[in-house]
C-alpha cells in the first residue's frame, strides 16, 4: 500500500474487521484497539465484524460495562487465565460434561445405524421405495449432537465472559458488531448481531433468546477440535417462517478476515447487514509466511492443503480490499497485519516488536504468559499507529502518534 496525498479528510463510515487466530488473535487486536482508541477513532467506528478469536474481543468491547481500561483489564485476565482450564472445570463442575458424555451413546448409535443402513443399500433395487427412504436418512439423520465440546465452551463463556447476556444486551453507545460463523448446510455465513441473525439462504431469525456466548461459541468452533453446533431455529425469509437446522462452525472456514458483512457492493435486497462503510481498518492476526514442516503423510498433507486453500482465501480477500480501493468504492483501507514486513514500514518506531518475535505464538485458547500478552498487545498497537502515520494521518487525533511513546 502506498501513502495516499489525496486521502479523504473526514472519513464519513469507518468500519474495522477483527480476524480469527485464537488467543493470539485477542491479544494483537487488543493492541490495535488500543492504539485507535488513543487517536480517538475507536469511537469513530460504526461496525465490527468479527470471527472466532477476534469475536472474543469484539464482542467483550460491544458488551463490557466499563471504559477502555477497563476492558483492557479483563481482557488480560481473560488472556491470562485462557479458556481451556476454566472449560474443563465448566465440564466438571455443570451439567455440561455429563450431557457431552450422554450425547456419545446416541451419536455412536446412529453412525453404527447409518453404516448397517450403507450395506444393506446393495440388497435393495435401486428405484425402491425404502432403498430412497434410507437413502435419505443416511443423507440427514436425526440430529443427535445436543451436547459437544463446543456447548461446554458455550456455557464457560455465558458463566466467566458475558454473564448470560444475549445479543440485544449489546451496548448501544458502541459499534454495531457482526460476529461471522459458517453454516455448513447452505456453505454460507452465518451472522449474529443485535440487529437479526441468519443468512441470505435461510433468512432471519430472532436475536433476543440468542447468547452472546452462543455466537462467540460457534465462530469459534474450530474444526476437529470443536465439533459445530447443531440445532434448530425458526427462521423468515421472504415473509414465510420456516424451522430449519443448522450447523455452525467456525467462521474462518468461511471468511477468516471477518470481511465478508463489510464489501461495499454486496445487495441489501439479497445480502443481511448491509451497512455502508468507505473505510476499512482489516486487524489481520492470521498465518504467516514461515515455512512449515515437511508434509509426508497423508494427514500432513491433506492439513497443508487445507491450510493453502484458506491462506489463498485470505491473499484473495486482501487483493479484493485493494481492488474497491482503486475502483473508488473505498475511501481507505487499513491493514495492521501481524506478519508484516517490518521492513516496508516508513515510520517504525525504535522499539518496534518484530515479526520474528512473535511468529511462533500458536492459535489456541490456553492461558498466555503475561510476556507474550505485552508483545502480542504492544506489536498490535505499533504496527496499527505506524500505519496510520503512513496512510491515513488525517485521522490522527491531536496527540499526534508522530510524538506518542510508541516513536520515542
Amino acid at each position: 500500500m502506498t501513502p495516499s496525498e489525496d486521502a479523504p479528510r473526514d472519513p464519513e463510515h469507518i468500519a474495522l474487521a477483527l480476524s480469527g487466530g485464537g488467543s493470539r488473535a485477542i491479544a494483537f487486536h487488543l493492541g490495535c484497539l488500543r492504539a485507535l482508541h488513543a487517536e480517538g477513532i475507536l469511537d469513530r467506528v460504526q461496525a465490527i465484524s468479527a470471527v472466532s478469536g477476534g469475536s472474543v474481543l469484539a464482542a467483550i468491547y460491544c458488551s463490557h460495562e466499563g471504559d477502555f481500561p477497563e476492558f483492557e483489564t479483563s481482557v488480560r485476565a481473560l488472556l491470562a487465565r485462557g479458556l481451556v482450564k476454566p472449560a474443563l472445570k465448566t465440564a466438571v463442575t455443570t451439567v455440561e460434561g455429563p450431557k457431552t458424555l450422554l450425547c456419545a451413546i446416541p451419536l455412536a448409535a446412529v453412525q453404527l445405524v447409518r453404516f448397517v443402513l450403507r450395506l444393506g443399500l446393495r440388497l435393495l433395487p435401486k428405484s425402491s421405495v425404502p432403498r430412497m427412504r434410507f437413502e435419505a436418512w443416511i443423507r440427514e439423520p436425526p440430529m443427535c449432537r445436543f451436547a459437544s465440546r463446543t456447548t461446554i465452551l458455550r456455557r464457560t463463556l455465558s458463566d466467566n465472559v458475558f454473564r448470560g447476556k444475549v445479543l440485544p444486551d449489546l451496548r448501544d453507545d458502541r459499534p454495531k458488531l457482526i460476529i461471522v460463523a459458517c453454516e455448513l448446510r447452505t456453505k454460507s455465513a452465518f451472522y449474529f448481531s443485535s440487529q437479526g441473525v441468519g443468512s441470505w439462504r435461510l433468512g432471519e431469525t430472532e436475536p433476543g433468546t440468542i447468547e452472546i456466548a452462543h455466537a462467540v461459541a460457534a465462530s469459534a468452533a474450530f474444526p476437529v477440535f470443536l465439533p459445530a453446533l447443531d440445532e434448530y431455529l425458526s427462521f423468515t425469509n421472504k415473509g414465510t417462517v420456516r424451522r430449519q437446522r443448522v450447523i455452525l462452525t467456525d467462521g474462518g472456514v468461511y471468511d477468516n478476515l471477518g470481511l465478508a458483512p463489510l464489501w461495499p457492493d454486496r445487495d441489501p435486497d439479497i445480502s443481511l447487514h448491509v451497512d455502508r462503510c468507505d473505510t476499512i481498518i482489516a486487524c489481520r492476526a492470521g498465518y504467516s509466511l514461515d515455512e512449515a514442516p515437511a508434509p509426508s503423510f497423508w494427514p500432513s498433507r491433506m492439513i497443508a492443503a487445507i491450510e493453502s486453500i484458506h491462506a489463498r482465501a485470505q491473499n484473495f480477500a486482501m487483493k479484493r480490499l485493494f481492488d474497491l480501493k482503486n475502483a473508488g468504492l473505498l475511501k481507505g483501507i487499513l491493514i495492521p497485519y501481524l506478519g508484516q514486513d517490518d521492513a516496508k514500514l516508513a515510520y517504525p518506531p525504535p522499539d518496534l516488536v518484530t515479526r520474528e518475535a512473535t511468529a511462533a505464538y500458536p492459535t489456541d485458547f490456553s492461558s498466555m504468559p503475561a510476556e507474550w500478552i505485552d508483545r502480542l498487545s504492544r506489536r498490535g498497537e505499533q504496527l496499527t499507529l505506524a500505519l496510520l502515520r503512513e496512510h491515513m494521518p488525517h485521522l490522527l487525533g491531536s496527540t499526534s502518534s508522530r510524538t506518542s511513546d510508541s516513536y520515542r
